[in-house]
């Protein structure tokens, strides 16, 4: 499905390991710029019992973008990123395996 988009105006996949450490989840937003890099995005928040990555109390699970890519389904300026997750104390969720690779390079 090839829908026109506004000049400056991309939508950005955000995409992530869930609580299984098996799953890939994802979830969509339309920003006004084309970004260049990960860096260049914010980071974004879900409800991490949804996904096993947090309990029901302070259950807020934080994205921060670490590679971007084009989207290869959405075609044009459209971009894949994808990203780390973070508990609400800003420590990395269990699933969060590259976090622990960097450590250790």
């Amino acid at each position: 499905m090839r829908l026109p988009i506004p000049d400056n105006k991309c939508q950005v996949m955000y995409v992530w390991i869930d609580g299984s450490g098996e799953g890939l989840r994802s979830k969509t937003r339309t920003v006004n710029f084309i970004p260049k890099s990960a860096q260049e995005l914010p980071v974004w928040n879900f409800d991490g019992s949804s996904t096993g990555q947090a309990e029901g109390s302070n259950s807020d699970v934080y994205l921060h973008p670490v590679a971007l890519y084009k989207d290869p389904f959405r075609l044009g300026d459209n971009k894949l990123v994808l990203c780390e997750t973070y508990r609400h104390n800003k420590k990395p969720t269990e699933t969060n395996h590259r976090n622990k690779c960097l450590e250790v390079m």
